[in-house]
């Protein structure tokens, strides 16, 4: 019995062994488990970081492209006004030389009457109080000569007066001209200096936009916005669009002269970087930088201003709900309100808005919807 007790006691030890060293193989296999959890954790945090970081990257270089865009559409302002003021100022330096001119006209004929009128009393010999005495037969000659004497002598007085006052005028206005002159060279230099403002912004855009064009991620989600917008748009010229008219304007005008190709249509297209299909809601046509973008009919200009991912971008309400957008222009030559006719012109084009090079964005819209700019053409 006391045989069998010691057996079962072994044995029960070797089980005891056995667990416990298995349970520390269990426990050491769990901890490699944790810590090759952990690494993995810690990379896709990693990971994840790095895309957050992507995602802002993204983000702040389309807000500095819409940032620097908003400048320049700023300085523009300020440089037109500050064109306006140079146009004021040669205008008023016209005004002052010519009124300068006629000024020194009359002293010219001032002065020479003066010198006619010594050339004749040296002549004559000037006339003196005892010369009026002398050949004066009576009182009453006696006093119509010294009368006359008298007149002269103010006449002459006058004249220099005049002739004094005429002088001071001359160097006023010289003066003046030589103050508008200084302050038209100032606002020259004003101007030159935004001009290389502007122009200095727009280099760094354009290399914003290369950096996007080379990155099919960034530019896919700049594609996304600017069809998001699109969509926006809708409900806003259904708002701003008249009611009860109709459209008597039949064939719409071609929006850039002068550039006939279509480098994307209307309508769902394979993207020409990204290889997916995409809709397209206008028609985008290749024109150069600072080309004409006319109106294609008459009508009203019910937006014209920046927008986002159109940039700078002009609507024209034709009647009869067909309105239509023309975008990414460099300049607007029109404002909200104004009317315009077929074939004016209405922009400068340019690539301002999401896009990575210059075009001319034509959209037509009936009640908000879009249409095939073709069928419209």
């Amino acid at each position: 019995m006391k045989h069998g007790g010691r057996t079962f006691r072994y044995a029960m030890t070797a089980v005891l062994v056995v667990s416990l060293w298995t349970a520390g193989l269990s426990f050491a296999d769990n901890t490699d488990k944790k810590n090759e959890l952990n690494q993995v954790k810690d990379k896709i945090s990693d990971v994840q970081g790095e895309l957050n970081a992507g995602k802002k990257e993204s983000k702040s270089l389309a807000a500095q492209i819409e940032s620097l865009e908003r400048q320049i559409k700023t300085k523009e302002a300020e440089l037109d006004e500050i064109q306006n003021n140079i146009e004021a100022t040669r205008e008023q330096i016209v005004a002052a030389q010519a009124e300068l001119a006629q000024v020194q006209k009359d002293m010219t004929e001032q002065n020479d009457n003066m010198n006619e009128r010594l050339r004749a009393m040296y002549k004559n010999g000037n006339t003196g109080m005892i010369e009026v005495l002398l050949g004066s037969s009576d009182l009453s000659s006696l006093v119509t000569n010294i009368d006359m004497v008298s007149r002269i002598y103010d006449s002459d007085a006058e004249v220099l007066q005049t002739m004094q006052a005429t002088y001071d005028k001359i160097e006023g206005q010289k003066k003046q001209l030589e103050s508008m002159t200084e302050q038209l060279k100032a606002q020259e230099e004003s101007a030159k200096a935004k001009q290389s403002e502007m122009e200095a912004d727009q280099k760094v855009i354009s290399g914003k936009k290369s950096e996007i064009d080379k990155d099919n991620k960034e530019l896919a989600a700049m594609l996304d916005e600017l069809q998001a917008e699109a969509d926006a748009l809708t409900r806003e010229i259904q708002s701003l669009q008249s009611t009860g008219t109709s459209y008597e304007g039949g064939v719409m005008a071609w929006p850039a002269p002068g550039h006939t190709r279509v480098t994307s249509e209307f309508g769902n297209r394979l993207h020409p970087v990204l290889h997916v299909n995409r809709f397209h809601s206008g028609m985008d046509i290749g024109a150069p930088n600072g080309s004409k973008v006319v109106a294609a009919n008459n009508g009203t200009v019910i937006k014209a201003a920046y927008s986002g991912s159109y940039g700078n971008m002009v609507m024209i309400d034709h009647g009869g709900g067909i309105v239509t957008l023309y975008a990414h222009n460099t300049r607007l030559l029109v404002k909200t309100g104004d009317k315009v006719t077929r074939g004016q012109q209405i922009a400068v084009s340019g690539d301002t808005g999401r896009v990575t090079g210059p075009h001319v964005h034509f959209e037509v819209r009936v009640n908000g919807e879009y249409k095939n700019p073709r069928n419209y053409l």
